[in-house]
């Protein structure tokens, strides 16, 4: 067993996102753990992100504002300007389930060889309401927000793959490390907005691809579960469209 207490990095990157960003950075310096790294990546937003930036200019460690290709590559940015022992990635608009997430847990006993830490998630709707949702690393379900690992990983699986425009590059990542290396906590880490970049269908269908390089899912497996999402598609579309009529 290890007792962690080391650097973190936190790492938030955006692009014209006023709205969110706040929220983010305010759950970030509101952390009780005293030995974190801030840094946000920024691809040259045009709609204010830069007052909110400026406004906290102080309290951001590393301040990266400049023209990306796509997330992907801000995020290698992030990675590659950080210095903690461990990592995770905050997007604009998510935030720490509490002011303690991370004492919580770096303050306790993390067992010997484990490189990733994650956690099951709350998934928050425009409409207020949240869910938890549950994830599992034998079946490759697992939330990017809700991963702390170990910096040194990348010197050995490398950086995020930029494949415009493909995003699961995160997912491919956590994949290639070792199941046994991973160590599920107990509670949430953070709290996610729903309607990012990959909560769509066509990031599930390539997560599926993903999954079935590393085992996880069958040709046929993967056959029905696009029949069954087309068909509630399809049925939906046209309850809608009927209920319109």
């Amino acid at each position: 067993m290890e007792n962690i207490n080391s650097k973190i990095s936190v790492i938030t990157i955006c692009y014209n996102c006023k709205a969110d960003l706040e929220g983010t950075i305010k759950s970030v310096l509101s952390q009780t753990y005293d030995n974190i790294e801030y840094i946000i990546v920024d691809g040259g937003s045009t709609d204010g992100t830069s007052d909110i930036l400026e406004k906290y200019q102080n309290d951001i460690s590393k301040l990266i504002s400049e023209p990306d290709n796509g997330i992907y590559d801000a995020l290698n940015k992030g990675v590659k300007a950080a210095t903690g022992d461990w990592i995770i990635c905050m997007n604009a608009g998510d935030i720490f389930v509490s002011t303690t997430t991370l004492s919580d847990i770096f303050n306790q006993q993390i067992p010997q060889g484990k490189t990733v830490l994650y956690s099951d998630f709350f998934l928050c709707q425009p409409d207020g309401s949240t869910t938890r949702r549950t994830t599992d690393r034998s079946i490759g379900e697992i939330h990017h927000q809700n991963i702390i690992y170990r910096r040194l990983l990348h010197e050995q699986y490398g950086y995020y793959i930029i494949t415009k425009p493909y995003i699961i590059s995160d997912l491919l990542f956590f994949l290639a490390i070792p199941e046994a290396q991973y160590y599920k906590l107990s509670s949430p880490i953070a709290k996610v907005k729903a309607g990012g970049i990959s909560d769509n269908q066509w990031c599930t269908e390539q997560a599926w691809a993903a999954k079935m390089i590393y085992g996880m899912e069958t040709i046929p497996g993967i056959f029905w579960k696009f029949l069954r999402v087309r068909a509630y598609i399809f049925v939906k579309g046209l309850f809608h469209k009927t209920h319109r009529s």
